[in-house]
């Protein structure tokens, strides 16, 4: 039986080459590795049985590869995931021996009866050359439904390894922490691609994958996988390795890579040689046809066979005639040649072809084993390459890697040694100015600054004796603000709970108004009648209106008061004052006809009433929010969290909804006297605003005197500037504890009448704000002035 190499022969040599040096390095290093990493030799062992027959497989032209194919791939396989199993259980940890000694019971079992099914099913199935792999092996399908199964039992038993295997690795990686977990990972990307590709070796076999550009790719991920797992393996810290052994390997592999790749180059390039070839020689036969010539000159082609009138035009293999008639069953190929075979023996194989001339089809047949000895001299030749390649970084080891990379990370291995034993006066010879070099270098830089600083020691000493002394003296200091400390983490666990305590009924009032604001009013559009438009416009008109002056709104309200009495309206008077509310002070003409009606009167009412009612509950709304944010401030005061981003605010419209809010909660005995000039925008948090300006008046209403207080607020601007003040006349600030109304704390009411926090976190916004806070006190006279800078300073 001669040798006839193809494309996949190189390519499972190198895999089987590769493997082998792996095994053979960790085989002679067994008596130092650790118990899980000798099951590393198994796999690699299978691995190299693995890629020997396929490379046999590809090697030879007889049905023999068949049985290579069934009883030494295939168990090959079976042994790969077994071991590769029990090896993912073993590493860095046996986390699970009860699963582990379970799971080999199981998929030993399963694997053999696998690999006996598959054996039984070989023999009862015909041995037949594949066209697509270019080998013999035994025939792929069959309707016999027990013949599938044992087709299909090697794939089952793969799949159910790997789902284990995974899902043992990927529990561990759960467990594992550090760099134990890291190396895991890398460990699972190694076993699920060696897995992986192993069962999809399988579907090559189930014709379900047979391209011969996946099979390069099948191949050289194989090998990429197999270098990953190896260095991984290297990489541990339990692994005995070498600085050369890791170089060797990456070069080998990127030497294979290279050689893959210029291969498969190669034989893309003569496998369309060969069928341009082929073409000429096809188109050359049919012009000596169509010209007349019966027995046309040949010069690759045995057969030319008319199919039409069943006779030869060349037949130098002594074809029988007979036989022409079962060619017609086949399907025919007009554009290229595709391999087809005779009989059962190489020498039936033939590239063949269909064309018509003069309206006669005509086959032709090349003889596949030219094509397949052409690609062995190319696959011995790179064979050749790869040894020769391996010999050369072999012989060139010790002078490239040795003498640059071994040899120098020796002496500064023995200058690290010598530094830990105490000697501060080693020194490691330079020898290059590449990386390693650097390191070297760095080391003597390194060991002087330790001399250095080794001199310089006692006086460190010295000096770190004075600190100490002085840190002492600091920590009597700080003392006071490590009590301050603890009471603000007391108050932001006081305010956490009273926060919970507060916001449970401030989110029953607020579902309360949403629930009353969606089963009263319907967000849906619904279509209005003319006089309810009328009537929305009409309170629309009013709505952003200014009151009049005071004696003219008594006279207004009596007018408006007699024409509801004149429109027959039950209670006038509260209707009036319901529109005066709302700026309502006097009904224009173009609105009179809406009185005029019963219906008139009831849906202007109805609006009326509609509006009042959105009216306050967006009032409660807001109080709400409010109630909600001053929580809200008091837990997070001593946090600054993530923050909205800050919008463009007037700070008029932000006072008008604070003096509103709370005008009918605060001393009906205080007169707020309220002058603004313009409306400043500035840039800032609204919410953080109305708490600064809520906590300021509410400090001055408390320090107005019970008769005659009265409180100043005024809002005028800079050019770059918006200023506020606030100035009540109560009995002011003693000028001693002036400088501390600002420190978290403190206060001067009773005792549970005041937090101490208000004036801290009205500075804390200010500042925040890029603004200032000032204050200045006398009796009778207490003024907070506060600026803030304007949105477009």
């Amino acid at each position: 039986m001669v040798p006839s190499l193809n494309l996949y022969s190189f390519f499972y040599f190198g895999l089987s080459l590769v493997s082998g040096i792996a095994y053979v390095y960790f085989r002679s290093k067994k008596e130092e590795l650790t118990p899980s990493f000798r099951g590393l030799l198994i796999p690699l062992l299978s691995l190299f049985f693995w890629s020997i027959a396929w490379s046999i497989c590809n090697s030879f032209l007889s049905p023999l590869t068949a049985y290579v194919f069934v009883f030494l791939k295939n168990p090959a396989i079976l042994l790969l995931g077994v071991s590769t199993s029990d090896l993912a259980f073993r590493f860095q940890k046996d986390l699970f021996p009860k699963w582990r000694e379970v799971s080999q019971k199981i998929q030993t079992g399963i694997a053999i009866i696998a690999g006996a099914l598959n054996a039984i099913g070989f023999f009862q199935r015909r041995i037949l050359f594949d066209p697509k792999m270019e080998f013999y092996v035994p025939e792929q399908s069959s309707p016999n439904l027990w013949i599938r199964l044992s087709i299909l039992s090697i794939a089952i038993a793969l799949c159910f390894i790997l789902i284990n295997t995974l899902t043992s690795l990927f529990m561990k990686y759960k467990r594992l922490e550090g760099v134990q977990k890291k190396a895991t990972a890398g460990f699972i990307i190694a076993i699920f691609g060696i897995l992986a590709l192993a069962f999809a070796d399988i579907l090559v076999d189930l014709n379900y994958v047979s391209k011969p550009t996946y099979l390069f790719i099948l191949t050289n991920l194989t090998i990429i996988i197999m270098t990953i797992l190896v260095l991984v393996s290297l990489n541990q810290e339990t692994v005995p390795s070498s600085v050369g052994f890791k170089i060797m390997t990456f070069n080998l592999t990127i030497l294979y890579l290279i050689l893959s790749i210029v291969a498969n180059f190669l034989f893309n390039r003569f496998r369309i040689d060969i069928q341009n070839e082929m073409s000429r020689e096809k188109h050359n036969i049919k012009t000596q046809l169509e010209l007349g010539n019966v027995y046309p000159f040949v010069y690759l082609t045995d057969l030319v066979i008319d199919m039409q009138a069943n006779n030869f035009r060349i037949n130098k293999i002594s074809f029988p005639q007979n036989n022409i008639q079962n060619l017609k069953n086949r399907i025919p190929s007009y554009e290229e040649f595709k391999v087809e075979t005779f009989t059962n023996l190489p020498t039936g194989i033939y590239w063949t072809s269909d064309f018509y001339a003069k309206n006669h089809h005509f086959l032709i047949a090349i003889p596949y084993l030219e094509y397949r000895y052409k690609v062995h001299q190319t696959v011995v030749w790179l064979i050749i390459t790869l040894l020769f390649s391996i010999f050369t970084i072999f012989m060139l080891y010790p002078v490239l890697h040795k003498t640059s990379i071994v040899y120098p990370l020796t002496r500064l291995l023995s200058g690290i040694r010598r530094m830990q034993s105490g000697d501060l006066f080693v020194s490691v010879e330079v020898t290059s100015k590449d990386e390693i070099g650097e390191l070297s270098k760095s080391f003597n830089d390194m060991i002087s600054i330790v001399r250095e600083a080794r001199f310089q020691l006692e006086q460190k000493i010295e000096e770190r004796t004075v600190s100490l002394n002085n840190t002492i003296l600091e920590l009597r200091d700080t003392q006071e603000q490590l009590l301050h400390a603890e009471r603000m983490s007391t108050l932001g666990k006081i305010a956490a709970s009273v926060a919970h305590e507060i916001n449970n009924p401030l989110a029953a009032i607020k579902g309360s108004i949403q629930f009353i604001r969606d089963s009263q009013f319907s967000e849906e559009k619904e279509i209005l009648s003319s006089l309810e438009v009328q009537a929305d416009q009409l309170i629309a008109t009013f709505k952003n209106q200014k009151r009049s002056e005071v004696t003219s709104r008594f006279k207004r309200k009596r007018e408006l008061t007699q024409f509801f009495k004149s429109k027959q309206i039950q209670d006038p008077v509260s209707l009036a004052d319901t529109c005066f509310d709302f700026h309502i002070e006097t009904i224009p003409n173009e609105y009179l006809h809406l009185f005029d009606t019963e219906e008139g009167r009831e849906i202007f009412q109805a609006r009326l009433n509609e509006h009042v009612v959105r009216f306050h509950l967006g009032i409660i709304e807001t109080a709400v929010e409010r109630a909600s944010k001053i929580v809200f401030a008091l837990k997070h005061h001593s946090y600054s969290g993530p923050r909205e981003t800050q919008k463009v605010l007037s700070i008029k419209e932000g006072m008008e909804s604070v003096l509103s809010m709370y005008s009918k909660s605060w001393k009906p005995h205080v007169e707020i006297d309220w002058v603004y000039e313009g409306d400043p925008l500035v840039l800032g948090h609204a919410d953080e605003l109305i708490q600064v300006w809520t906590n300021l008046i509410y400090n001055s209403f408390q320090a107005c005197p019970s008769e005659n207080g009265r409180i100043q607020i005024s809002l005028r601007q800079s050019q770059t500037n918006a200023i506020v003040q606030i100035e009540d006349n109560g009995k002011g600030i003693p000028p001693e504890i002036l400088p501390k109304i600002f420190e978290p704390f403190f206060t001067t009411k009773e005792l549970g009448m005041g937090t101490g926090l208000g004036l801290s976190i009205v500075q804390k916004i200010i500042e925040n704000h890029k603004g200032t806070l000032s204050v200045e006190s006398q009796p009778g006279k207490t003024l907070f002035s506060i600026t803030l800078p304007l949105a477009n300073s």
